[in-house]
């Protein structure tokens, strides 16, 4: 018994690693439900070592599909363990009413505090390095020196994390995985790191 679960342990790492490659593709593309889900089949069809060797060509090729699928596919999957921490799935983009007024971004804590930047028709760049839109200078614990971005759209703006290194969260607490595109409207809250740098969408004259 102790023997069938050791080559468990085995196979189930070395499905795990099989599984890394599609799994960081997924996330590194805004997907990271669909890594969740290629990594744990990966680690299955590992452990079915157990039973048919054939199962580690089974391995490689669900590798070699969500690797794929990380790039072609148009959107995530749902929560595959629940809700937890991760970002709702949206069926459909967050859409806003078509208005002559501009958007622009208002900062409610921080060293920034009641300043108002309006955002350009890319959108706009936050972080510490010195092309960002939005700049902190100095010791700013929590920011990276490209943080998140905001994003223009034909159906709307969009707050991206750019793999910084405290996150970026809406205000609910709600991480936001890097590179995710999530939809924003006017009135959307979201901090950098912590609480302390908050920002929220406005729309001005």
């Amino acid at each position: 018994m102790l023997f069938i679960i050791i080559f468990g342990i085995i196979y189930a790492a070395i499905g795990a690693l099989i599984g890394l490659l599609p799994y960081f593709l997924c996330v590194s593309q805004g997907k990271p439900n669909l890594g969740s889900l290629s990594l744990v089949l990966c680690i299955v069809s590992g452990v079915l070592l157990l039973i048919d060797a054939a199962a580690l060509g089974f391995s490689v090729l669900l590798a070699i599909i969500f690797s794929i699928a990380a790039f072609t596919a148009s959107r995530d999957c749902g929560a595959i363990f629940g809700s937890g921490s991760s970002v709702p799935y949206h069926s459909s983009p967050a859409h806003y009413s078509s208005s002559p007024r501009s958007l622009g971004l208002r900062c409610l804590s921080g060293p920034m505090y009641g300043r108002t930047y309006r955002l350009g028709s890319s959108g706009i760049l936050i972080g510490r390095e010195s092309d960002c839109g939005i700049r902190f200078f100095g010791a700013a614990p929590g920011v990276s020196r490209h943080h998140c971005s905001i994003r223009m759209g034909s159906s709307g703006p969009t707050l991206v994390d750019l793999g910084s290194s405290y996150g970026s969260y809406l205000a609910d607490g709600t991480k936001i995985p890097p590179h995710y595109p999530m939809p924003i409207r006017p009135g959307s809250r979201f901090y950098l790191g912590s609480s302390q740098n908050l920002f929220e969408l406005v729309e001005m004259r």
